[in-house]
């Protein structure tokens, strides 16, 4: 192989690498927009949209295997209906220590997924903590879209009231929670 031929690889490799990282920042941000700073679900047609851009990350055929996320879904489709469905009423998701291996035109990483969330059944506050494995793959009209993920040793860790609020507005939140659980009784 020519100097040029290893140091076109190379930079598809690196330019690639760098690329998924951007596709996980976007699907992540997409994840999290679907709730608003006073701890709701955005109304019906944003979470829609939302859902359906968050889909969007994945390919046509992609394969989540959610256990506790919705159990397994094929396609994007199948996905955006997970995706509009969330049990939560808040959640910010930070996904770290990625370990990416890209491979012509198909890729793999691990990342390390904390999560913060309110449960919209009764706003108690979770940590969860999971690994994922991902595989994705490249298109010239698409780029790189996550194929598969897996979650792995998932762990919910409930914060109990006590550790509360979070900010403004949470005590609220709990109030119509309890009022709408009341009245559902």
């Amino acid at each position: 192989m020519s100097d040029v031929a290893q140091l076109t690889e190379r930079l598809f490799r690196l330019e690639s690498v760098e690329a998924i990282r951007q596709l996980k920042a976007r699907y992540t941000a997409l994840a999290d927009a679907k709730y608003t700073a006073d701890y709701r679900q955005q109304e019906p047609a944003r979470l829609k949209e939302l859902a359906l851009a968050q889909a969007a990350c994945f390919t046509a055929q992609a394969v989540w295997y959610g256990a506790e996320f919705g159990g397994d879904r094929v396609g994007r489709e199948a996905l955006a209906q997970w995706f509009e469905q969330s049990p939560w009423c808040f959640a910010a998701h930070y996904y770290v220590g990625e370990d990416i291996a890209v491979d012509g035109q198909q890729a793999r990483a691990s990342w390390r997924l904390w999560q913060l969330a309110l449960r919209a059944d009764n706003a108690e506050a979770v940590l969860l903590m999971a690994r994922t494995e991902e595989t994705y793959r490249y298109t010239e009209a698409q780029g790189w879209l996550v194929d598969s993920m897996r979650f792995c040793d998932v762990q919910v860790a409930a914060l109990g009231s006590d550790a509360l609020p979070l900010a403004p507005g949470l005590e609220a939140l709990r109030a119509r929670t309890l009022s709408s659980m009341r009245t559902a009784h």
